[in-house]
């Protein structure tokens, strides 16, 4: 599988990654099954695993913590805090280690970072990105990250306030037409030569039944690599399959998977650029005084 450079971190990833959201009960998935869809990625050179607290209260992070008690030196973890307190971070990351069974992870992120307000909150003097720098300064964290899904300048503001190691942010195809990270955040994260995780690959599961070129077409994006949800090893063996023989589309077969999906931009099948998950409605892009939309500074 190709790899390529995760920014500065001096690590090669492969192009594709594993979400450990589906890896619970609510997604038809047992313990036992989750635990096979781990180790069959870990056997295929799958070994960046992203999760979170937030993840059916946890339940996704302790079966990564079954796996990562056999094979931690195997596996890149990456979770995340979602507290914007600096005490409510740290016992938040300390949950997580005690989950994932391990004494520390190699990333964690400031999770869903979604608005001006919240990034404020999170980047304060006692906001939770202090929790993290004191974790990696303790060796509880290795490096640190931010997650952002509805608005692209959001992460391009908290780039240039801070340098993050990585960021994780929505790539479907569908994310090309309203507030595209791929256009607005891409380029310049790429000048700051920080990693990417390219997530949301199937738009809120409606580009499944195109999911072949929906993931091509991520993968062909200049991100580090893209992460997909798996409750199944015929669904990982599938998007593992296809990064393998991985070629990236040609610009006629992008223009007429654009013209095809097009009709499915909307609110609902992007619930994270509404306004919130029962309000299906574009949320509407304000910009605070002072905002520079000239690129990173």
């Amino acid at each position: 599988m190709e790899k390529r450079p995760f920014g500065k971190t001096g690590v090669e990833l492969p192009i594709l990654s594993l979400g450990c959201q589906r890896l619970v009960d609510e997604e038809g998935c047992s313990q036992d099954q989750a635990v096979a869809v781990l180790e069959e990625a870990l056997k295929r050179g799958v070994w960046y695993f992203d999760t979170a607290p937030s993840y059916s209260e946890g339940e996704s992070e302790r079966r990564v913590g079954l796996v990562a008690a056999r094979h931690r030196s195997d596996m890149w973890i990456a979770t995340k805090v979602n507290e914007t307190t600096r005490d409510g971070a740290r016992r938040q990351l300390e949950a997580s280690l005690e989950r994932l069974r391990t004494d520390h992870v190699d990333e964690v992120r400031l999770h869903n970072v979604s608005s001006f307000e919240r990034l404020d909150t999170v980047m304060s003097k006692d906001g939770s990105l202090q929790a993290l720098i004191a974790a990696r300064d303790e060796g509880l964290v290795r490096f640190i990250s931010i997650s952002g899904h509805a608005d692209p300048q959001v992460l391009l503001e908290a780039i240039r306030r801070f340098p993050f190691d990585s960021a994780l942010c929505p790539v479907s195809a569908l994310d090309h037409f309203i507030y595209s990270f791929a256009e607005e955040f891409l380029p310049f994260a790429l000048q700051k030569c920080m990693g990417v995780i390219g997530m949301k690959v199937l738009g809120y599961k409606s580009l499944g039944r195109d999911w072949q070129r929906a993931l091509r077409y991520s993968m062909g994006l200049p991100v580090t690599t893209v992460i997909t949800g798996c409750s199944t090893i015929e669904q990982l063996n599938g998007n593992i399959d296809l990064a393998e023989s991985f070629v990236p589309m040609t610009s006629i077969e992008r223009l007429a998977f654009f013209r095809e999906i097009l009709p499915l931009v909307t609110p609902q099948n992007m619930p994270w650029k509404s306004k919130n998950w029962e309000r299906k409605e574009w949320t509407e892009r304000k910009e605070p005084y002072g905002l520079k939309r000239t690129g990173c500074q």
